[in-house]
This record gives C-alpha cells, sequence and structure tokens, in this order.
C-alpha cells in the first residue's frame, strides 16, 4: 500500500530517474498506474535497501508509525524532514507552529535522525540558529504553547554561546515587540543512548535565568515569573545545518541555521 504522496528530495529524484530508466523502453506506465504510484515503488524500494544496512535496535517503529512510513522516508530522513517544514512555512506564512498540523510522517523521520546518532555535541551547537519548527504538547506551559503560535521562521532566534554554557532565545512578534530569555545550561549523562559501540550524549539540563519582553518604545519589563530550574533538553539530531530537541514537557523544537534555512527556502 502507497500513501497518496511521494517524499521528494534530490537524493529520492535521482534514484528514481534511475528507478525509471530499469524499467525499459516499453514499459507502459498507465497500465501500471501512473508515475506517482512508480515514484512511491522506487522511494519505498530505496528506503528498504538503506533500512537492511541499519541498526534498528533504538528505532521504534510503531512510535514511527510503522514500517511503511519508515520505508517512506528512510532514503533521505533529513532531506524529507527539511521538505516537509519548507513546505509548511510557505504555507502557513513562515509560522512555526504544527502542534495541530503535523504530518503523519514526522514520527518516522524523527526515529530515523536520531538512530544516526548525532545527539549533543558543544562544537556543533555554538553561535547563531532560527526557529522552523515547533510542536506543543498536552504538558506544554500556556505561556510556550501561545509564544510558539506566534514563532516566525527567521524571526526567532535560539543562539548557543558554548564558552559561556548559555543559549539566548529572542522571539520577535512583528516589527514592534521582542521577548528575549536566557538559559544556563549543562550537560549530563542522563537520556544517552548507545548507538553500535557509540555512547551518545542527548541532554543538558537547562535553568532559566532571565527573561524581559520588549514593547515598542516602552521600557523592556522584566519578566521574572518566567524563571525556571531543573528543565532539560534532549538532542534528537544535530549536524551543521539542523538541530532537532525535545524539551523536557515533551514539546518539539526544530532549527536551522539561518543560512541553512535561506538556501532551503530559495
Amino acid at each position: 500500500s502507497f500513501s497518496s504522496i511521494a517524499v521528494r528530495t534530490p537524493i529520492t529524484q535521482a534514484n528514481f530517474q534511475e528507478y525509471r530508466r530499469e524499467q525499459g523502453s516499453d514499459f507502459d506506465v498507465v497500465a501500471y498506474g501512473g508515475w506517482l504510484k512508480l515514484e512511491q515503488e522506487a522511494n519505498m524500494a530505496m528506503g528498504q535497501n538503506k533500512l537492511n544496512l541499519m541498526d534498528l535496535s533504538n528505532v521504534n517503529i510503531d512510535k514511527a508509525g510503522g514500517w511503511t512510513c519508515l520505508q517512506q522516508v528512510a532514503a533521505d530522513p533529513k532531506g524529507a524532514l527539511v521538505g516537509i517544514i519548507v513546505e509548511s512555512l510557505k504555507r502557513n506564512g513562515s509560522n512555526t507552529d504544527i502542534t495541530k498540523t503535523a504530518p503523519v510522517l514526522l514520527p518516522a523521520i524523527l526515529e530515523l535522525l536520531s538512530a544516526e546518532g548525532k545527539g549533543f555535541d558543544s562544537e556543533l551547537v555554538d553561535g547563531e540558529w532560527t526557529s522552523v519548527l515547533n510542536q506543543s504538547s498536552e504538558t506544554s506551559r500556556r505561556f510556550r504553547k501561545a509564544v510558539a503560535k506566534k514563532e516566525r521562521a527567521g524571526q526567532s532566534f535560539s543562539n548557543f554561546d558554548v564558552p559561556s554554557l548559555k543559549f539566548h532565545d529572542n522571539v520577535k512578534f512583528g516589527r514592534r515587540s521582542e521577548l528575549r530569555s536566557a538559559v544556563k545550561y549543562n550537560p549530563v549523562g542522563k537520556a544517552f543512548t548507545k548507538i553500535g559501540k557509540s555512547i551518545v550524549l542527548r541532554r543538558i539540563m537547562c535553568d532559566i535565568v532571565g527573561a524581559s519582553l520588549k514593547v515598542w518604545r516602552f521600557p523592556r519589563l522584566p519578566l521574572p515569573f518566567l524563571r525556571r530550574k531543573g528543565g532539560y533538553l534532549d538532542f534528537i539530531y544535530l549536524d551543521n545545518d539542523i538541530r532537532i530537541t525535545r524539551c523536557n514537557r515533551g514539546g518539539l523544537s526544530v532549527h536551522f541555521r539561518p543560512e541553512f534555512l535561506e538556501r532551503a527556502m530559495a
């Protein structure tokens, strides 16, 4: 069985062109069921080949939505995630909140990216990131849910200053309002995963040590009620382009490097 869509990334499209050539010049695509069906079949075959080579001991098939979902995105899970995010941002005017519109293939993508063993890395995480996707959980704080609904890609940033063990969140609401927060963090050994013979660190403990709101020309207003201790972020995936984290209340966040977002949206 196939979904009504085909996951399209540069990797899967190149594979599909090769798959088409392998069918031969006398292949009757109409009788087969159309190009979309053939493209889906090519994606599934490539995905299955990659799954056959993977260590799936850390992949929760049920959480991913089933084996078929894994097959659909396994060929290029990072590319599939980028495609989902770009489509969502263009459709929703750069709003990052997908709490009520989460794509069905997202859990499978997260499971596969997590299985790559790319957790917290102090060198990779350092610097500027922009928010591109947020998914609140049922236990997310009301204030956090309200902020997530207003976030726009390219206007909301989360910047890591590794030497000081801090990161700073900066969320702009249009041109005249801005919410800032400062978070002290500390990497810990809890919630690590074992990928093959490697130990992958995932968690950083987080204390919100400051927050403030700026509205138009009014003085910046401190928000001491937002200070919190004992929270954490688990790094699902981290590379030079993408950072995926889940907080202690279950909220999911994806950040891109600003230059990567610019290329992806072009």
